[in-house]
C-alpha cells in the first residue's frame, strides 16, 4: 500500500483556486441548510417538534431532488474540472502560463464530454459498472490483512462501495490523460485497465475511504463543541433546536471532508491508477470477464462504438440545387 499522502497534498494545494472553488460551492450549501434547520427549529418552537418532524421529512424529500439537480449541474463540472487540473500537473507538473485553473479545468471538461449530461452518463456507468465487477469478479477480503474479518463481509463490501467515488475519478482522469475524445471508449479501455490492476487500486481506496470517516468524525467533532455548548445555552423546551444544532454540526463536518479530504484522497487514487496502469494495455480477456458480470459494462461498449463510428463517419455534402 503506497497512499503517497504527502505528494497529493503538495499536488492539492498547487490547485488552491479549485479548494477555494469547492470551499464556496460547499460554504452556500451550508448556509442554506443552516436557514432551513433554523426555520424548523422555529416551526418547532411555534407548533412542537412533531410539526418540525414532519417538515423536515418533507424538506429532505424536496432537498433530494434539488441535490441530484445541483450534483448533475454543478458539481460534476467542479468535481470534473478538479480532476482536468489534478491530471495535468502529476502529468506536466504545471498548467499553462496565465490561465485561470477553474477556467482551464472547465473547459477541458467541455472539450471532452461536449455537454454535462455525458459527463453524468459516464459516471454514472463507470460506477456501475465498478461496483458489479468489485462484488462478483473480485474478493476484498483475501487482500485485507485482518484476520477474522468473514463476518464482517457486508460491512467490508460496503466501504469498497463508498470507495467507488475515488475509483471512479482516477478513470477520468485517464481520460484526459490519454486525451481520448471519445470518452465512451476511453471510460471503457480505464475499467479493463483497472481490473487488471484491481489490488493496488482498491487496496488504496478501502483505505482512503477508511481515513475518510475518520477525517469526517474529527471534522464533526470540531464543530459538535461550540455548537454544543450553544444547545446547552438553550432551554429545555427547544428540543428541536438542539436537534437541529446536532444535525448542523454533523453535516458541517461532512462539508469539510468533502472540501479538504476529497480532493487529496482523489490525488492519490489518481497517482495510483497512473503509476500502475502506465506500461499497460487493455487485455481483451478482461474486457470478456466484465462484460459477463455487468449489462452498464455491455451499454458502454455500445455507446463507444456508435460514438467512434459517428465521429468517423464521411459528412453528406449538401445537395445542389437542381437546375432546369
Amino acid at each position: 500500500m503506497n497512499l503517497q499522502l504527502g505528494r497529493a497534498f503538495g499536488i492539492v494545494m498547487k490547485t488552491l483556486p479549485y479548494v477555494l472553488y469547492r470551499a464556496a460551492v460547499y460554504g452556500v450549501i451550508c448556509a442554506v441548510f443552516a436557514v432551513l434547520l433554523l426555520f424548523l427549529a422555529l416551526i418547532g418552537f411555534v407548533f412542537g417538534g412533531g410539526a418540525a418532524v414532519v417538515l423536515f421529512i418533507i424538506a429532505m424529500a424536496a432537498g433530494g431532488f434539488g441535490a441530484r439537480l445541483l450534483r448533475e449541474y454543478v458539481l460534476y463540472l467542479l468535481r470534473a474540472g478538479h480532476v482536468a487540473v489534478i491530471t495535468e500537473l502529476v502529468e506536466q507538473g504545471r498548467l499553462p502560463e496565465g490561465v485561470s485553473q477553474t477556467k482551464w479545468g472547465a473547459d477541458k471538461v467541455k472539450t471532452y464530454f461536449k455537454d454535462i449530461s455525458v459527463l453524468a452518463l459516464v459516471d454514472q456507468l463507470i460506477k456501475g459498472i465498478i461496483r458489479a465487477v468489485n462484488r462478483r469478479l473480485f474478493n476484498i477480503m483475501k487482500i485485507l490483512p485482518l484476520p477474522g474479518l468473514d463476518g464482517l463481509a457486508k460491512v467490508v463490501q460496503k466501504v469498497v462501495d463508498f470507495s467507488l467515488t475515488y475509483i471512479d475519478e482516477s478513470i477520468l482522469a485517464y481520460t484526459f490523460k490519454t486525451k481520448n475524445e471519445h470518452v465512451y471508449d476511453a471510460a471503457k479501455s480505464g475499467i479493463i485497465l483497472y481490473c487488471q490492476a484491481w489490488k493496488g487500486l482498491l487496496t488504496n481506496a478501502v483505505a482512503l475511504t477508511v481515513l475518510s470517516y475518520a477525517f469526517t468524525l474529527v471534522s464533526a467533532l470540531i464543530f459538535l463543541i461550540p455548537l454544543g455548548i450553544v444547545a446547552l445555552m438553550l432551554p429545555e423546551t427547544w428540543g428541536f433546536a438542539k436537534f437541529a444544532l446536532f444535525v448542523l454540526a454533523l453535516f458541517m463536518g461532512v462539508s469539510l471532508k468533502w472540501i479538504l479530504f476529497d480532493p487529496i484522497a482523489c490525488t492519490s487514487t489518481i497517482l495510483t491508477f497512473l503509476a500502475e496502469t502506465e506500461h499497460m494495455t487493455p487485455d481483451p480477456m478482461w474486457e470478456s470477464r466484465i462484460e459477463s458480470v455487468s449489462g452498464k459494462f455491455r451499454e458502454l461498449k455500445e455507446k463507444a462504438a456508435e460514438q467512434v463510428q459517428g465521429d468517423s463517419a464521411p459528412e453528406t455534402p449538401p445537395e445542389e440545387p437542381a437546375t432546369e
